[in-house]
Formats: C-alpha cells, sequence, structure tokens
C-alpha cells in the first residue's frame, strides 16, 4: 500500500486488514512516498514525519510492515519504480499493489502505468465521490469478504481486483483541514499517530 500518509489514519489500517484477511496475504508493506510526483502543488509534511507516523500505526498489527523503499531514496519515485524494487526484493512473490478510486481513475497518467499490470495484481478500493473506472483494464468485482485464492496464471483478467465493500470514508486531506480549522479528528487517528501530532505540531 502505497501513499504519501499525510498523516496516516484508521481507513487506511482498516483497508489493509480487510484485503490481507480476503487475499490471504503473508504481509502487507505500508510504502511512505519521499516525493510523491502527483503531489507537488502543496506543501508536503517532511517524509521522515510521515514515515515515523506510518511505523507507529502499523506496530500493534503482526503483518503490517513499514517500507523504507522510498524513504532511502531520497527522490521522487514512480509507482512502476517502487513495484519494480519490490519484485527484486522478494522475488517469487505474488504481489498487491492496494490502490483507491481516487487515484485509480488517473493511472493512465502514470509513469508506464501498463506494465503496473505486469508487475503486480492491482486491488482497488473505494473512495467517496470516485466511482470505479471500468475501462482501464480487465477486472474482476468482489462482492463479499470471503477469503479467495489468488489465480494461480497471471492473465489480466487476474490483474485487477475491484471491492465495493472496502471504503476508505476520511481522507488525510480532510484531516489536515480539520485539524488546521481546530476540529477534532482523533476518531479517524490512531492514538500514537495522534500523540506524535501533537508533539511535534504537525498541521496546526
Amino acid at each position: 500500500m502505497g501513499g504519501t500518509f499525510d498523516p496516516i489514519h484508521n481507513g487506511h489500517l482498516a483497508a489493509a486488514q480487510t484485503i490481507a484477511g480476503i487475499f490471504q496475504v503473508d504481509e502487507v508493506h505500508f510504502v511512505p512516498a519521499f516525493s510523491p510526483p502527483h503531489k507537488q502543488s502543496r506543501g508536503i509534511t517532511s517524509p521522515f514525519h510521515r514515515f515515523a507516523m506510518v511505523a507507529l500505526a502499523t506496530m500493534p498489527f503482526d503483518r503490517f510492515r513499514t517500507s523504507t523503499v522510498e524513504v532511502d531514496a531520497l527522490e521522487k519515485r514512480y509507482t512502476v519504480e517502487t513495484l519494480e524494487t519490490m519484485g527484486r526484493l522478494y522475488p517469487g512473490a505474488d504481489l498487491l499493489f492496494i490502490v483507491g478510486t481516487d487515484m485509480y481513475q488517473e493511472i493512465e497518467t502514470w509513469k508506464n502505468y501498463r506494465r503496473l499490470f505486469d508487475l503486480a495484481r492491482l486491488v482497488v478500493v473505494n473512495r467517496p465521490g470516485f466511482p470505479f473506472r471500468e475501462d482501464v483494464a480487465p477486472f474482476q468485482i468482489l462482492q463479499d469478504q470471503q477469503a479467495i485464492p489468488l489465480p494461480q496464471e497471471p492473465s489480466l483478467n487476474g490483474r485487477v481486483f475491484y471491492l465495493p465493500f472496502v471504503e476508505q470514508p476520511v481522507s488525510s486531506t480532510e484531516i489536515r483541514d480539520d485539524l488546521k480549522r481546530g476540529g477534532e479528528v482523533r476518531q479517524w487517528i490512531p492514538p500514537q499517530v495522534w500523540n506524535y501530532i501533537e508533539k511535534n505540531k504537525l498541521y496546526s
């Protein structure tokens, strides 16, 4: 699961937990971006603060990991490059890439986006206000939370899964905006992340 995670919130964690169960994954790697290519127009919190918040949020979960693959690069990295790196780090692994419908709508603007379908199976979850695009690539819709075996053959038909019942009802942007207004957002953020935000006076 890649992202800016500015900040990470309970919606990220809930989606990852559900997907981990459905696809019976061994590990979920959260990959904070060092400098996300599609978010250059606004000020972004230091990648080191964002990495620390992800590490704190994922620590209680046995299967969750916080990856340094993009932060260590100290430069802008594209998703296709990250997935290629993950493939080298975990040879033989069947990679899943979790993405929201908001990002999936614009995936054709991503660098070498067709290569993504070769490198990983895409798991698309709902973001309110962003309908799923059915014209990007062949896909399979999952209608319930039953565990499923992944197709053994790496055909394109088994490369995109849309999970309409998995939703992230809040966004990091909404959380930042609420914090700036002095709103109450603690229900959306893990307690250890909230403590980190207060201690470091982020988003105020």
